[in-house]
């Protein structure tokens, strides 16, 4: 009798210890359910954001968009040089899929690329050689940051008759009413029209 006491102690104590090294440790079964619920873990860095990736911004300009613009100074023939900035305001506002881009009155920068005032190629001619200037456009100052634009760029030669009246009734020094009449003005808020030559994100 007592050896069967013995042998059932020792079988249930064998139970016992088997059962306790068939248990995981502590932790160890949130780790399991961590590793099969992949969205309790920390999202990776690099993953994708679907509104700044997928969603459209709105902010992209595409080639050929228009941009009309008004003259916050005169420039002319006679005074500009290549290279001179000028600056403007948008004279509309653009609009993207019925959105506002950019406001009306949205300062502008633009450029001088070729001056030429008007000039006698020989002192003994009574005849000038009209001047002529172009101009495009290279930034918009948006939410207070410029941003880069590349537009098309407007043409002007002197002698025709919208572009001979000067932005000031008084010719500058130095020059007669003749000589006036063969330089290109543009004048102040006189209203440009430029467009895009490269598309353009505004962010």
């Amino acid at each position: 009798m007592p050896s069967q006491a013995i042998r059932l102690a020792a079988i249930l104590l064998t139970l016992v210890l088997i059962c306790a090294c068939g248990r995981p440790p502590a932790g160890s079964a949130s780790s399991s359910n961590a590793q099969n619920l992949p969205f309790d873990r920390e999202p990776h860095s690099t993953g994708i954001s679907p509104s700044q990736t997928l969603v459209p911004s709105g902010t992209k300009l595409p080639e050929g968009t228009p941009i009309p613009v008004r003259l916050q100074s005169a420039l002319s023939s006679a005074s500009s040089h290549a290279g001179d900035s000028f600056y403007a305001s948008v004279d509309e506002p653009v609009e993207i899929d019925g959105q506002t881009v950019i406001a009306r009155g949205t300062p502008v920068m633009g450029r001088v690329l070729e001056a030429k005032a008007a000039s006698r190629e020989n002192p003994n001619e009574s005849s000038l050689e009209p001047g002529y200037l172009r101009i495009v456009l290279v930034s918009l100052k948006v939410k207070g940051k410029p941003v880069g634009i590349e537009t098309s760029s407007i043409f002007g030669k002197g002698g025709a008759r919208e572009e001979r009246r000067p932005a000031t009734g008084m010719a500058p020094s130095g020059l007669q009413n003749n000589d006036m009449n063969q330089d290109v003005i543009f004048g102040l808020d006189r209203r440009l029209n430029f467009r895009l030559a490269q598309a353009v994100d505004l962010q």
